[in-house]
């Protein structure tokens, strides 16, 4: 609604209530019953009154802040300001005009009234308090419209400050509302309009161009874009050195802090057709690559270390040297840390274990039976007959262990049947090694069980 709209409507019914008022008072028979003349006449009278204290009011508004406070400060007061002194002016003079016209005594209500009054206090805490936030505010001068604030993650420029909270329009061109108790507590950095507000760029540059022609390039490229302040000259500095080139710093001073984003890209534009014109190069991201080489395994055994391995276990001597690099070269090098578990007893398997580096535990029911070190071997009879496996072997130590699969001792016996004999006599000679009080019937009977389940089991 228009400044003019709003006191012509008031100033109209104001003269047509007192009019009435008036005709009302001359002819007082034509009021008729239950309507009591004087009650009438009281009525028309407040009304007109109102209507004149609505007109006065808002012509007290016009001409205080619109008139007299803009010209003096050349600044648009709030609208929070204004409300609290229309709603002041309103309660002084309707008391007047009640105590004037129904002589009733405004005091008497108000003494009434004070419990209503605590209750909706407690009720409205919330709102009474962002109201007296933004009275605080407001006497203390923190900011004005047209001023920029940045609180918490909100930057944008002040629109109206409100009963609730302060109207803000971000750089996104979003409105966001912040309630004032927000405002009176929080960090509040402002940017006040008409202001010198300092504002920095960060500019990267090569190396290769010394810092005097670029700063002088960047310095005159800044003070020629629109808003950059004239009163104190911008300037350009060296920021810091970054991975791809230097990095400079145009400081620069602007009236209006809102136009920063814009005053932002025309210092860019300019300082890039400036480039341009003086041959400045802006670097690109510089990257160094190294090829990556694994490091070697320390403690893990080439093919000429397994194959010594090999050698070195009796049960694979009869193999030929062709047959035990064969293997050797498809053997897997397993890792075992202290403590796990290597073979499970019961459990299936077809490999055989020779220990090339710490120690293991062999285990039956939980009791120790032995322990193997460096070249010693466990499994055998999972490898060449595929049988469960008799006992736990655990890890005492860090392991390096070689694993000799069916799949790598298949193909050797499939072209040398007559190995499995020897591999068998060999089986025997070990198990009699550690068992010295079976006669000779049963030893011939168990190689024989042996050589048979390892013709079986590859296939022979």
């Amino acid at each position: 609604m228009k400044r003019g709209s709003q006191l012509v409507i008031p100033a109209f019914f104001s003269v047509a209530l007192f009019l009435l008022w008036e005709f009302a008072g001359r002819n007082r028979a034509l009021i008729v019953y239950p309507w009591k003349a004087d009650n009438v006449l009281h009525f028309l009278l407040f009304a007109a009154c109102l209507s004149v204290i609505v007109f006065a009011v808002r012509l007290i508004d016009l001409f205080v802040f619109d008139v007299f406070a803009s010209r003096r400060r050349n600044v648009r007061a709030p609208q929070l300001l204004r409300e609290i002194v229309s709603i002041v002016l309103y309660a002084v003079l309707v008391a007047w005009a009640l105590s004037t016209i129904f002589d009733y005594q405004v005091t008497a209500f108000l003494a009434t009234g004070t419990v209503v009054a605590a209750v909706l206090g407690l009720a409205l805490q919330e709102t009474l308090g962002n109201l007296f936030a933004g009275i605080a505010l407001h006497l203390e001068d923190s900011f004005g419209v047209g001023d920029v604030i940045k609180t918490g993650e909100t930057l944008g420029v002040i629109e109206a400050v409100r009963w609730r909270g302060t109207q803000l329009r971000t750089f996104q061109n979003h409105i966001v509302v912040v309630p004032n108790s927000m405002l009176a507590r929080d960090r509040l950095e402002v940017f006040p309009r008409n202001n010198l507000n300092a504002r920095v760029l960060q500019i990267g540059v090569d190396y290769n161009v010394p810092p005097a022609t670029v700063i002088a390039v960047l310095t005159q490229a800044a003070a020629n874009v629109d808003g950059v302040s004239r009163d104190i000259p911008c300037f350009a500095r060296v920021g810091g050195f970054a991975e791809s080139g230097l990095t400079y710093e145009i400081k620069y001073f602007t009236n209006d802090y809102s136009q920063r984003d814009r005053i932002d890209a025309d210092i860019r534009k300019a300082v890039w057709y400036a480039f341009r014109r003086t041959g400045i190069s802006i670097p690109y991201p510089m990257r160094v690559f190294q090829r990556y080489t694994a490091p070697d395994a320390k403690h893990h055994p080439d093919t000429p270390k397994i194959l010594e391995r090999l050698r070195n276990v009796d049960i694979l001597s009869p193999l030929t040297r062709e047959a035990q690099a064969t293997i050797a070269e498809t053997a897997n090098v397993r890792v075992f840390s202290q403590g796990e578990t290597i073979i499970r007893r019961g459990g299936a398997g077809d490999s055989m274990f020779i220990v090339h580096q710490g120690t293991v535990s062999v285990r039956v029911d939980g009791n120790e039976v032995a322990q193997l070190g460096d070249g010693e071997f466990v499994g055998e009879m999972a490898l060449l007959t595929g049988e469960t496996r008799a006992a736990d072997v655990v890890a005492l130590t860090d392991v390096v262990a070689v694993e000799i699969t069916k799949a790598a001792l298949q193909p050797v016996l499939l072209n040398h049947p007559e190995l499995a004999t020897a591999i068998s006599a060999k089986v025997m000679s070990r198990r009699d090694a550690l068992d010295s009080f079976r006669d000779d019937a049963s030893r011939d009977e168990e190689e024989k069980t042996i050589l048979s389940r390892i013709r079986s089991y590859f296939g022979l």
